[in-house]
Order: structure tokens, then sequence, then C-alpha cells
């Protein structure tokens, strides 16, 4: 722009100086002026674009340090009132300009500045504010984590500390005051040890910036006192223990020997009550340590404390039942490790309940479908006896245990006995297979063995005993030997007990040997009035080893064969001869399958409980059921018409 005028103005002067006489002065001067005026405008452009770029500048840096967390340290403003320069903790100054009119540039200049005692506050022109904080140097002072210690005589402790406003000439010593004590520093701690015999004083630690500004402060000591009165000992049963005191420092209490049994909870400062529970004991009497110790881990005291020997039952009581059912209707039961199963074994409802193991105020139903076709019914009862079949497969039943129930045939020879399969567990229709059982009544009770993929199910003639059926089990599938039609028979074993009638039950040792074609080396058949033991003497024939008269074992159900804490033990219900009342019997199994019948007799280790309720059914059947619920063995029992208890191994 400035060249294009003096290209004007010299035309003109060429003009003017080819006309004669003429007078260039005013000309002149007038030139001159508009050139002044031309360089302060120029001037005044570059000043101009030269504050929009310290404002563009300013916006920057401002942004920049909002996102580096940096500090305003100072605000000043201009000699000419026109802006402010901003230092910062951590990056160069910048000059804001707050002159410029937001029409002079594109875009988002600063319009204001505001300093409060904490921040700074930036507006931008389009409202938008940033807020920095303002740096504030820190006083010079030195700062100690503890100043105050009760200790043991001899004791050596250590002080964190720290100098707030340190510069590197700073210098932190330390002075012992009183006789006795050792003091020296380090970059991080001053470590005093306390004299012995203990003296009461003061360690005093200072620190100097080197500039004229000292901080010093004071460590006191006091020495740990405490008193505990003596622990009585604890009875065998278990319960409370309390170790009673007073110190002058706040405590804790840990147990350093016999921790397996007690339980420690925090104390306080001065009067303290250390609280301790005791599990009972089931062996020979013991004691334990307890350690009263500061707050830093010093040992004031040990404490001992002796419990005295005693013996836990071989199981407690985790809760009763009553029957789901009418009167008498329940027989036989099972479980696994969330239910205890119970068939409605009297009455033609073919129903079966699940009590949860974790609360037996729920109760659900089992999905039942029971077999009718036309001309043929399910017998007495649609559902009599449920067990449970051990499963090696985590494709079936989620891996769990697989429910298995059977009806209960007349005997008539119209009649046939019918196997339901649970493979895909309770809340689904069962799988049943049809066996044609002719003139038997079998299903009041049947026995378990081996697994839902590769086992039997022991039926018995209730009307002779004379027969035991064995049913094959195979991958969830029932058939019964000598009908080719339905796959995996295996057969039957003929036991000699023509003319006692009303069996309740057969057992088989789980241990016992089989021959070739499944016979077992030896059985158990129970009555209502006594008990026979047989033994093989070839193939399926077999020879009435005694029949007993024990009232121990009359009227026995539900035999059960458990490992527990190293031992093998048999499960049992007893009813009473009356049928008002039933009991849990356990008993070791000290003979295994060489001598049922001997271990049976022996009664070894006998542990007797009730069985929740009482009462009077026409019948006086029970049965018995153990499973392993997280870890935790337990045992549920039943007397027909009297009730449930659930038990849990100790």
């Amino acid at each position: 722009m400035k060249k294009l005028f003096f290209a004007l103005m010299l035309g003109l002067a060429v003009a003017a100086s080819c006309t004669p006489e003429y007078d260039d002065t005013a000309i002149n001067d007038r030139m001159d002026k508009i050139e002044q005026e031309a360089e302060n405008l120029d001037a005044a452009l570059n000043a101009l674009m030269e504050r929009i770029a310290a404002a563009e500048k300013a916006i920057d840096a401002i942004n920049k340090a909002a996102a580096d967390e940096d500090y305003v340290v100072s605000v000043v403003a201009s000699e000419d009132g026109k802006g402010v320069l901003v230092s910062f903790r951590n990056a160069e100054a910048v000059f804001i300009p707050l002159d410029l009119d937001a029409s002079m540039v594109d875009g988002v200049v600063i319009s204001d500045v505001k300093v409060s005692e904490e921040t700074a506050t930036f507006t931008y022109t389009d409202g938008t504010e940033v807020v920095l904080p303002l740096y504030k140097e820190k006083a010079f002072a030195l700062v100690l984590e503890t100043a105050e210690f009760t200790v043991n005589a001899g004791e050596t402790v250590k002080v964190a500390y720290t100098v707030e406003g340190a510069t590197e000439n700073t210098v932190v010593d330390v002075l012992a005051t009183s006789a006795g004590y050792v003091a020296k520093v380090t970059e991080t701690h001053v470590e005093i040890t306390v004299p012995s015999p203990f003296v009461d004083g003061d360690v005093l630690v200072w620190a100097d910036n080197g500039a004229g500004k000292t901080s010093i402060k004071k460590v006191s000591f006091e020495e740990n006192a405490i008193s505990v009165e003596a622990v009585a000992e604890v009875a065998a049963e278990g319960g409370e223990v309390v170790i009673k005191g007073v110190s002058n420092v706040e405590v804790t209490a840990e147990v350093v020997e016999g921790a397996d049994w007690l339980t420690a909870v925090p104390a306080t400062k001065a009067e303290f009550a250390f609280k301790f529970n005791a599990a009972a004991n089931e062996g020979e009497a013991r004691t334990a340590k307890v350690a009263i110790k500061t707050a830093a881990g010093v040992l004031l005291q040990e404490v001992t404390v002796a419990q005295a020997a005693g013996i836990l039952p071989f199981a407690t009581l985790v809760w009763d039942a009553t029957v789901p059912f009418g009167g008498g209707q329940d027989r036989n039961m099972t479980m696994d490790s969330e239910y205890v199963y119970v068939a409605q074994a009297a009455g033609g409802n073919g129903a079966i309940k699940a009590i949860s193991i974790a609360d037996p105020t729920q109760v659900k139903d089992v999905k039942v479908t029971t077999y009718t076709p036309a001309g043929l019914d399910n017998g007495t009862h649609a559902i009599s006896c449920v067990r449970m079949l051990p499963n090696t497969d985590a494709s079936v039943n989620g891996g769990k245990p697989v429910l298995v129930a059977s009806n209960l045939t007349t005997g008539d020879g119209t009649e046939k006995l019918i196997v339901y399969v649970w493979s895909n567990g309770i809340d689904a229709d069962p799988d049943y297979f049809v066996i044609d059982s002719g003139a038997r009544r079998l299903g009041d009770k049947f026995t378990v063995k081996g697994t839902y993929q590769a086992g039997e199910l022991h039926f018995f003639d209730f009307n002779d005993g004379n027969t035991v059926i064995r049913v094959n089990m195979k991958d969830g599938v029932a058939g019964l030997w000598g009908t080719p039609e339905l796959a995996y028979a295996t057969g039957r074993f003929a036991i000699p007990v023509a003319g006692v009638s009303n069996i309740g039950e057969c057992t088989i040792h789980p241990d016992a040997t089989f021959d070739g074609d499944g016979n077992p080396s030896a059985a158990l058949l129970t009555t209502n009035a006594v008990n026979g033991f047989f033994t093989q003497e070839a193939g399926n024939a077999y020879a009435a080893s005694a029949w007993g008269t024990d009232p121990k074992l009359t009227q026995t159900y539900g035999y059960n064969f458990f490992e527990h804490n190293g031992k093998d033990y048999i499960a049992y219900v007893k009813v009473a001869g009356d049928r008002a009342s039933a009991a849990l019997n356990v008993i070791e199994d000290v003979n295994g399958a060489a001598d049922f019948k001997g271990t049976l007799e022996a009664q070894t280790g006998l542990f007797t409980a009730p069985v929740n309720g009482t009462g009077n059914a026409g019948h006086g059947l029970g049965d018995c059921a153990t499973a392993v619920v997280d870890g935790v063995r337990y045992i549920a029992v039943m007397g027909q018409n009297i009730g449930i208890s659930l038990y849990k191994l100790n």
C-alpha cells in the first residue's frame, strides 16, 4: 500500500515539473504529511498484530497449564493497564492483552482475568472459563510421624520425618537431652535408643534451612506398663475367653500358639478386655499362648490360655422337619448335596418332595410323570421308593448324582415294575422303564450298587422273600435279566427265607465280592421282627447263617456305608417296636465285607440320636441317607409317620 502511494505522488511531481515556473512546495508538504500518516498506520497495524499473537500464545499457554495441572505463581498488571503478565510454576510466563476488541480478530482473544486467594480465573470472549490453582510456597517446618512413645527399656525406635519447604541447604540433626539416650539421623528417619534401666527423657530433633529459619520438635518417651488378670481354664465344650487388664498404651492381642481353636478380637487403650472364641475340645487338654503387643508390634506380655479335655459328639443336629405327607405315607428317602427327597409311598398320588438342606421350610415337588397305559396300572403305589445313583459324567444332570425311583407292585401277575430315572434333573420329566415282574411284589424298597453309568438296582419279593431281582443300570437305562427286548439285563439270585414275611430291606455290603453272574458273597435281610444273614453256597444258592432277634437290629432300615475322618462307618435307622419313635444309629465298620454280620452284632463305636417327632403308623418302616455338602458329611434319617431329622458329622 505504501509503494502504491509513493508511485502516485511521483507521477504528480513529474507532471508538475513540466509546467513552467510551478511552485510545488505545498505538494511536497502534503506528501510528507501523508507519508508520516502511512508510517503511523503501519506501526499501529504491526502493534495490533503483535498483541493478537500474544493473545493467541496466552490462550495456548493457559490451556496447556490446565492440561498439565500446573499452578499460577503470579498475575501482575502491565504499567499501561492494558494487560497482565502471568507466571506459572512449571512453564514460561506469558503476557495477556486485555484491550483487544473481539471484532478485530477471528476466533476466541481473553476478556478478563480474576485472582482469588486460591485460584486464577481466565474468561474467554465466548464465555468459557479456565480456572487454575495458585501456587503457595510451603512454610519451612519439620514434621515428625510420631512424637510420643511408650517403650520397653533398651528399645530402639525409628521416627520418620519430613521437612516442608526444604532446600538443598537444609540440615536435620538431633540432640539427646537426657542421660543414656542415643540418637542418630538418616535421610528418612531418626533412630533413638532408650537407656536400660529406663530413664524418663526427651530428644530434640531440629531442621535448619541455612537461611535463618529453624524448626525444632521434641520426642518424648514413657516406659510401658501393663497388668493382666489371671485367666481361668476354658471348659471342654468351648465358649468365650476374656483376658482383662490395664495398660498405658494401646495394645493388641495375637494368638501365637494354638491358633486353630482360639479367635481373637481387637482391644482398646487403658482398660482392656480381649475376647476370644474357644472351639470345643474333642481331645486331650490343650493350651494356647496369647501375645499382648503394642500397636507397633512390641511384645509386652504373653498370657497362657488352657482348655480342659473333652470329646465332641459324633454328630450334631442341624434341623428337624415334619412329614410332608399325610400320616404313614412316608416310607423311603434319599438325599444329595441340595435336597432330602421323600416319596409318598402310600396313596396313589406318585409324589416326591424335595426338602432343602439349607432351609427345611423350603419344599418343592419333584416333577413326576407316572406310567398309565390302558389296561395297566402302576401297582399299589405309583411311587414307593427313592434312591440316589452316583454319577461320573459331567454332561448328565450337571455331574450331580441322579435321582431314581420305583413304583410298588402287588404281585398279582398283572402289574409291572417301573423304574423312573431323572437324568435331566428333578425339574424335568423322568425317563421310565417297564419291567415284567410276574407274580412278585416288588418296590417296597430297593438298594443301589454301582453308578448311573454301570450299576444295579436290587429289588426283593416282599411276599415270600425268596427272590432278589437284579435290575441292571447302564447309562441311565434299566432292564431285567431274562427279557431280551430290554437291554443291559443282568439276572437274579434267590435267598432262602421262605415263610418269613414282611421283609423290610435287603442290604449287600458295598465291598462284597460278586461271582461272574453277579451274585454277592453275602447279604442281610431285615423284617419287622427279625433279621437274617446269608452266605453264598454256589451260584445264586444261599444258606441262612442266622435269623436273629437282637432287639438292636430288628426293624432297622436304610443301611448306608461311608468314610469319615479316616474310618469306615455304617449308618441306619432303628424303629421302635411300638412304631412310635425312631433313632439314628452309627457304628464303626470294623470288619468290612469279610464279616458284615460280626460288625452289626458287635455295635462298635455306637452313636445314637433321636428322629424328630412321634407317631404310630400302620407300618413301621424307616430310612437313612448320607451326602457330602461343601466338604461336610450329613446324615438324614426318618421314621414312618414320625418325622425327619438332619445331622451333621463333627
